[in-house]
């Protein structure tokens, strides 16, 4: 069995983390992998054991896609259809994944992640006559895709395997708090909010420190508010905060402001990690709506000054919710279930029970 992996461009800057359980698992279990990233980009992919790692052109007209497949078909080798799958991650690498699939003769897996995703991957499906699969991490965003028109034979749901962290228990015993903020940057409202609660604590207290996500900071178009707020001698920026993640992960409580069904490995690994998590409620995600594993806050900056203060003045507290969210992941999110459900499902789609490839895209 085969598996040749299509990664978009924003999910190679941020997943390579959550990427690479799948990869190792994978080759585990006796599964030939293909990663295919943007080609600028392949310098970025560690060496893996059994994992071969191919750049592809992700930009262009829609009407050169047929071109870029072909000159990536050509840099695969020798195929056989009946035995790969194609597996596309990221919305914007869903077409070319069903191209390239379309091209080898083989089935393609789209992995709705988001919200956002969905209805190019349901169009997708539907124009594949049943030979696609529709990949969500949540019974939520499941419901939502067969809603959207997906057949519900098409779509299975998988949470993400989340990898334990070894350093879970050896979090410094600084004095000062590490906080980190991150997420999309989307929800400008809430940034505005956790940042006029972060200014209150700060006008009460100094004892912690603010990490940034730089890139949602700017999207989010925080930076005047910070200074206006005299945030900025305990707000740092940083660069490419969740795809070199580690540093971060050794913090003590993280905040997403942002609520718009998105999955972010980053959110799951700081829990593994045993973070107290304080975010606002997205019921496209378990984990994000549970008040006995995060602290859920709305929109409103008394209750985000609440929850984060409450978890910079106690530790006790904070090593609390830590534990349980590390006891969450390791219950709902084993690597081992994940890859054992990612076999089955390749397994599926090349078996007797898969229903044969019919018609073009279009």
């Amino acid at each position: 069995m085969r598996s040749i992996f299509v990664i978009d461009r924003d999910m190679a800057h941020r997943e390579l983390s959550h990427i690479r359980t799948m990869l190792v698992g994978l080759v585990d279990s006796g599964v030939q992998t293909t990663l295919a990233l943007p080609e600028d980009m392949c310098h970025a992919q560690e060496a893996l054991p059994g994992v071969t790692v191919l750049g592809y052109r992700d930009r262009g007209s829609p009407w050169t896609r047929s071109l870029r497949g072909k000159d990536l078909v050509a840099r695969l080798g020798t195929i056989e259809p009946e035995k790969t799958v194609v597996h596309g991650i990221g919305g914007k690498a869903h077409m070319m994944a069903a191209e390239l699939s379309h091209q080898i003769g083989s089935p393609v897996l789209l992995e709705v992640h988001s919200r956002e995703s969905i209805l190019r991957a349901v169009g997708i499906a539907k124009e594949r006559s049943g030979d696609c699969l529709l990949l969500a991490p949540s019974p939520q965003l499941a419901r939502a895709t067969t809603a959207a028109g997906a057949a519900p034979a098409s779509v299975r749901e998988l949470p993400w395997g989340v990898m334990k962290n070894d350093n879970a228990d050896t979090k410094s015993q600084s004095p000062t708090t590490g906080v980190v903020v991150t997420g999309s940057g989307n929800d400008n409202a809430n940034w505005e909010s956790v940042l006029r609660a972060l200014a209150q604590i700060a006008s009460r207290r100094e004892d912690f420190v603010v990490l940034a996500n730089a890139e949602a900071a700017s999207v989010a178009g925080v930076g005047g508010l910070v200074r206006s707020l005299g945030l900025s001698p305990l707000f740092s920026r940083v660069p490419k905060l969740e795809s070199d993640r580690q540093v971060v992960l050794l913090a003590d409580i993280m905040v997403c402001p942002d609520a718009e069904g998105e999955h972010r490995s980053i959110v799951f690994d700081a829990m593994a990690a045993g973070m107290a998590i304080v975010a606002a409620e997205d019921s496209d995600i378990p984990a994000l709506c549970d008040p006995k594993v995060v602290r859920v806050a709305s929109g409103d900056v008394s209750e985000w000054t609440s929850a984060i203060e409450d978890l910079i003045e106690n530790a006790g507290l904070r090593r609390e919710l830590g534990q349980r969210a590390m006891a969450y992941v390791a219950e709902h999110h084993r690597p081992s279930r994940y890859v054992a459900g990612l076999v089955d499902a390749y397994g599926w789609m090349l078996g007797n029970d898969s229903i044969p490839m019919t018609g073009e895209l279009s």
